[in-house]
């Protein structure tokens, strides 16, 4: 008998695993796993089994939990001499580009793997093998590349062109091929869309992780081949790094809002303490109606204070506090009022499981694990995680990140399940969409759509939509105004119910790709 639940994510193929799963029976978690394979398969830059990721759980009368499988930083490190670390530079629309780092030595211990057997042991009911099965035929028989998906690897095409393996994986018919070694990048192009993406050594992976558990990538054939190219070619992960990794189970931040309550990531990572912080400070402000001069001149300067505070403290939860928070909104309100790669996916159930999982394989390091299909992480290399230095971070830590799977929890009985992709714009993106939910009352699908806005180096950059005459008149005139949306300002995917499990809805964010199901 199917189970009726709604379902959001940012690929077509991620989202209809997930609902497949619920026709069949699975409950929500059951659906998230599925989808959490397939969007390997089918957005391989934005997640990889060679990457990591978050998975933000509520079961069924049950109290949320955080289940963290992000990337960890290696045991040892090793001479920078040795290590393959190349420098790429990625360019988003509108003219703004960001430096990635890929190689061998931008790749942290993986935790996806270990994150897709812990939740299913945990909390699914049907067999991995049924749950992987999406995946395993899309990497088989081939998934067309959609527009979305061409675009994002045009944008880390240095990366995807960086050796000879991905080359032949992601390029295009006919595009040039080295002779071995680290490619010339400038003459590759990626696969374009339209072309059947075929990934025949990922569905033999995927087969073999199915058979044998998650002991083929920690401690099996698919690790030694692992650790064998980061011995010989630069990089730090070992047999040990592979074999101490564990997924790891938190409890969630809990931050109050005027009609309901945010459940969001925890330390290590930042993203939630950071989005909590902003969230803290404007349930004490006056925000006005959406897109009025109060509304703008108040989120504005919540995203400049947060920025500031991120770089004078960190994410340290300290900035929680009542007293700090008191602090910085009093610096707001008392002034006068002036005239990287990450996927996610929302599943709710009829039965009130809620689940929200944020997925991200850095902007992929450029490097395969050998004969696998499985492309790996560069988050060794991505400057949002590394802000002590490339190469300086502590020894056999799990590394922080702005990914924020969260939940919503209304005082009415709406519950909504909820994340972005974005980098570190998921902080700002996370905390309008859930002030568009708890203050300004909006529908699902018109929190996600309206406008947003993000600060940091000094410049908000602003999304069209909000009244240009306001903008001008903002005590942040440092702006850059967007023609248009962008995946720059992140990507909600959103699954909600009410409070008796009937009325199901879900939506997906245009600025990546988002596709919905409710099955019903």
């Amino acid at each position: 008998m199917k189970t009726n639940g709604a379902v959001a994510a940012g690929h077509e193929e991620t989202a209809r695993a997930a609902q497949n799963v619920l026709e069949a029976g699975g409950t929500a978690f059951d659906a998230i796993i599925a989808a959490m394979w397939t969007a390997c398969v089918v957005e391989p830059v934005l997640a990889s089994l060679g990457g990591g990721g978050f998975l933000m759980a509520r079961p069924a009368g049950q109290t949320p939990r955080l289940y963290d499988f992000f990337v960890e930083t290696p045991l040892a490190k090793r001479p920078g001499e040795s290590l393959e670390f190349e420098s790429c530079m990625a360019s988003f629309a509108g003219g703004v580009t960001q430096e990635f780092h890929g190689g061998y030595g931008a790749v942290a211990t993986p935790g996806m793997v270990a994150g897709l057997f812990t939740v299913h042991g945990d909390l699914c009911q049907l067999p991995m093998g049924d749950l992987a099965r999406s995946a395993h035929n899309l990497a088989r028989d081939g998934v067309v590349i959609d527009d979305f998906q061409n675009y994002v690897m045009n944008i880390v095409a240095p990366l995807l062109g960086f050796c000879d393996e991905t080359r032949a994986v992601y390029g295009a018919s006919g595009a040039s091929q080295p002779a071995g070694g680290v490619a010339n990048d400038t003459a590759f192009r990626v696969a374009s869309a339209g072309h059947l993406h075929c990934q025949p050594q990922l569905a033999a992976s995927i087969a073999d992780l199915v058979k044998n558990g998650a002991g083929s990538f920690y401690q099996g054939d698919i690790a030694q081949t692992l650790i064998a190219a980061c011995r010989d070619d630069g990089g730090y992960i070992t047999g040990d790094d592979l074999a101490a990794y564990r997924v790891l189970v938190r409890d969630p931040l809990l931050v109050s809002g005027r009609n309901g309550r945010f459940v969001l990531n925890p330390p290590p990572a930042s993203g939630g303490v950071l989005a909590g912080f902003g969230l803290k400070l404007a349930r004490g402000l006056d925000l006005g109606d959406f897109g009025d001069p109060r509304h703008l001149d108040a989120i504005s300067e919540i995203l400049k204070t947060t920025s500031v505070v991120r770089g004078e403290y960190g994410a340290a939860p300290s900035i929680l506090g009542d007293e700090f928070c008191e602090g910085y909104r009093n610096l707001i309100g008392d002034r006068p009022l002036t005239q990287n790669g990450t996927t996610h996916i929302s599943v709710v159930d009829q039965f009130g499981n809620l689940a929200a999982a944020t997925l991200s394989n850095g902007s992929t390091s450029g490097r395969m694990i050998p004969g696998t299909g499985i492309l790996l992480n560069n988050m060794l290399g991505e400057a949002d995680l590394s802000p002590d230095g490339f190469h300086n971070w502590p020894c056999g830590v799990r590394m922080t990140s702005m990914m924020t799977p969260a939940l919503y929890l209304g005082h009415d009985g709406m519950a909504v399940a909820l994340g972005s992709g974005g980098s570190n714009r998921i902080r700002s993106t996370m905390m309008q969409v859930l002030l568009n939910l708890d203050v300004f009352g909006m529908s699902l699908e018109d929190a996600i759509a309206a406008p947003r806005m993000h600060f940091d180096d000094g410049l908000l950059s602003i999304e069209p939509g909000f009244d240009p005459a306001i903008l001008d008149q903002l005590r942040l005139n440092e702006q850059h105004r967007w023609q248009e949306s962008d995946m720059f300002f992140g990507g909600v995917h959103a699954s909600a119910l009410n409070a008796h499990g009937h009325n199901l809805m879900a939506a997906g964010d245009s600025r990546r790709n988002g596709h919905h199901f409710i099955v019903q």
